[in-house]
C-alpha cells in the first residue's frame, strides 16, 4: 500500500468515525473515489472564506477535478484547480461579492471527478450575511 492510499484510508476512517457524510463511487479495476461532505460556510458580502474539499482514492493516484454548483447569486469560487495526485485535500476560496444574495443555509454542491468518469457529489450549506 502506497503512502497516498494509507493517508486516504486513515482520513476516511477518522472522518467516517466522526459521522461525516460522504459519497463513494467505484470505477473499473477496483478504483474508488470518496468525497467527504464539506463544512458549512458563512461569509459576509465582499469577503472571502476558505473551504476544504477532502477526497480519498483507492487504486489510483490521478488528479481529481473539482466543480462547484448552485452557489448563491454573487458568490463565486476564485480558483479553478484540481486536487493534485499526491494530495487528499484541496483548499478553495469562496468570494461573496458586495451585492451577493443574502441567504441562510443555502444548499450548494461540490462534485469531484476522477479517472474513467467517476463522479461524486456532496451538498454543503452557505450563509451570506450583510457586511454590518
Amino acid at each position: 500500500m502506497n503512502n497516498v492510499t494509507r493517508w486516504a484510508t486513515a482520513i476516511t476512517l477518522v472522518l467516517g468515525a466522526l459521522g461525516c457524510e460522504k459519497t463513494s463511487v467505484e470505477g473499473a479495476s477496483g478504483k474508488k473515489l470518496t468525497l467527504l461532505q464539506p463544512a458549512s460556510q458563512t461569509l459576509k458580502r465582499g469577503e472571502t472564506n476558505q473551504i476544504a474539499i477532502t477526497v480519498a482514492r483507492s487504486n489510483f493516484a490521478d488528479p481529481v477535478a473539482v466543480k462547484f454548483s448552485n452557489l448563491p447569486k454573487g458568490t463565486t469560487v476564485v480558483e479553478d484547480k484540481k486536487i493534485d495526485a499526491d494530495k487528499n485535500i484541496g483548499t478553495y476560496t469562496l468570494h461573496s461579492g458586495p451585492d451577493a444574495d443574502l441567504v441562510t443555509n443555502h444548499v450548494a454542491k461540490v462534485t469531484v471527478e476522477g479517472p474513467g468518469g467517476m463522479t461524486a457529489t456532496e451538498s454543503f450549506q452557505i450563509t451570506v450575511k450583510d457586511k454590518n
